[in-house]
């Protein structure tokens, strides 16, 4: 996606949301809704990286110059203008990179890896924050005791003023020192190592296993419908995607898939209208038993439905005799039912004879 085309889509998202007043309040400001998703805070992201390096394009500043403009050489592009386009350089690849990743929503596999990827984020950003507060607090602390006479015969330089100090814990947070390098500490100031020790307790068996707990915790909430969140996700996107498209080429793409007419299911044989019709080998779907009742006769409508055969209705019927004679044996006993039962048949004969010799 270029810069020209960055900069038209997010003006006339800007330009919508200002008519539609589709804004909300963060902080001071008032910010267009659509700019809180994901995807479009990057792509806004990257347009405002690709102004950023445009200003400081080494092309644009060495052009009027006789210097090697290959080479950006020239004095008019300095050191500051080197350093800002660099790191430019590398926040665009990453975030174009990122918008790339949005792709990963046309795959449900790949959708529910993102969705846990983005679920973790979160918590690894909470443990950066966390454990960037405690390098500070420990900073200061050991800042302090510098200016104490326990700490004023150190020989190391990592240890002299706060800035080299925080630049030390970072190095053992991330793993870059060497531990080796904290004998001379020993030696010279045991409580400094002390407090040096506290704190690669409480960063390393605390917050980072605590993290490792946290990705445990965020895969099981989400294990058992992870396949439902990537599926919200990639109808997100969908949404998205449909709102930047004309009504009148989306009326002329349904329009072409003919839904209002009917699918035939085989020849002559007439289904539901609303479908696509798709071809499919008879193994892969086996029924044993045919779903769609046929009956004989004419097709006209105002005629009514042929009966269905009445041997499930009898054998209900039959059951429920058999069931009521034995609830009546256990109750009653065999032969006050076998006279039931004679009586009951007598009735209708005799009314029979009755109505002969009448």
């Amino acid at each position: 996606m270029g810069f020209g085309r960055l900069l038209y889509w997010h003006t006339l998202q800007a330009y919508r949301s200002l008519v539609n007043k589709d804004l909300k309040k963060l902080f001071c400001l008032s910010v267009p809704r659509y700019l809180l998703h994901g995807a479009e805070m990057c792509s806004f992201a990257l347009m405002i990286n690709m102004i950023v390096m445009l200003m400081v394009e080494p092309l644009v500043h060495c052009l009027g110059s006789t210097e090697d403009m290959i080479g950006f050489t020239c004095e008019a592009w300095t050191d500051g203008m080197s350093l800002t386009y660099a790191v430019c350089l590398v926040a665009g690849i990453f975030l174009y990179s990122i918008l790339v990743l949005e792709i990963g929503n046309i795959s449900i596999e790949l959708s529910e890896y993102r969705v846990l990827c983005l679920h973790a984020f979160k918590q690894v950003m909470l443990c950066i924050a966390v454990v960037s507060i405690t390098i500070f607090t420990f900073s200061f602390a050991i800042t302090g005791m510098i200016l104490t006479r326990e700490a004023t015969n150190l020989s190391g330089e990592e240890w002299t003023d706060l800035g080299r100090v925080i630049t030390t814990l970072v190095q053992l947070t991330v793993g870059l020192m060497d531990l080796g390098e904290l004998h001379s500490v020993a030696e010279e100031s045991p409580f400094l190592l002390i407090v040096v020790s506290l704190f690669m307790v409480v960063v390393y068996s605390f917050f980072f296993n605590l993290l490792v707990s946290q990705f445990c915790g965020v895969y099981s909430s989400l294990a058992a419908d992870i396949k439902g969140h990537a599926r919200l996700a990639r109808g997100e996107t969908i949404l998205e995607t449909l709102k930047t498209i004309e009504w009148k080429r989306w009326k002329t793409f349904v329009t072409s898939l003919a839904l209002d007419r009917r699918v035939d299911f085989e020849e002559g044989d007439i289904g539901l209208a609303g479908g696509i019709k798709a071809f499919e080998a008879a193994l892969e779907h086996p029924v044993s038993k045919d779903q769609i009742v046929r009956f004989g006769g004419q097709t006209d409508p105002s005629l009514p439905w042929p009966e269905h055969s009445c041997g499930e209705e009898n054998s209900t019927e039959k059951m429920i005799q058999r069931t009521i004679q034995k609830s009546l044996q256990k109750m009653l006993g065999k032969k006050a039912v076998g006279s039931i039962d004679d009586t009951s048949s007598s009735h209708p004969s005799s009314s029979h004879r009755s109505d002969i010799s009448g």
